[in-house]
């Protein structure tokens, strides 16, 4: 670890509340692409499969970390952390895309 920088620890819950707002975020644009026409469908469509992707990497780094609790390596916590920033950013783009 970097000195002077303190490690926050990570909070399951909010990272599972995360991962189920952001379930609700992909049926949404699911919606969206079955109201869309040809075109922008097959767009959102591809966005949805690359969301799913990354919904379900996230979601397995979580339970890994889970599964290690307290002993889990700064590494694995990078992973979580890295993942979910991907997903943050995924999420932010593609529903600016599609509003």
């Amino acid at each position: 670890m970097e000195e002077g920088k303190k490690e926050v620890p990570i909070k399951a819950e909010r990272l599972e509340e995360q991962l189920k707002e952001w379930g609700v975020d992909l049926q949404k644009l699911k919606s969206r692409a079955n109201q869309a026409k040809a075109d922008a469908k097959t767009e959102i469509d591809r966005e949805i499969s690359t969301l799913r992707a990354k919904l379900n990497e996230a979601q397995k780094k979580l339970v890994e970390l889970k599964t290690a609790g307290d002993a889990a390596s700064v590494e694995m916590r990078k992973g979580v952390e890295n993942a979910w920033v991907e997903m943050k950013k995924a999420f932010e783009s593609a529903t600016a895309k599609f509003k």
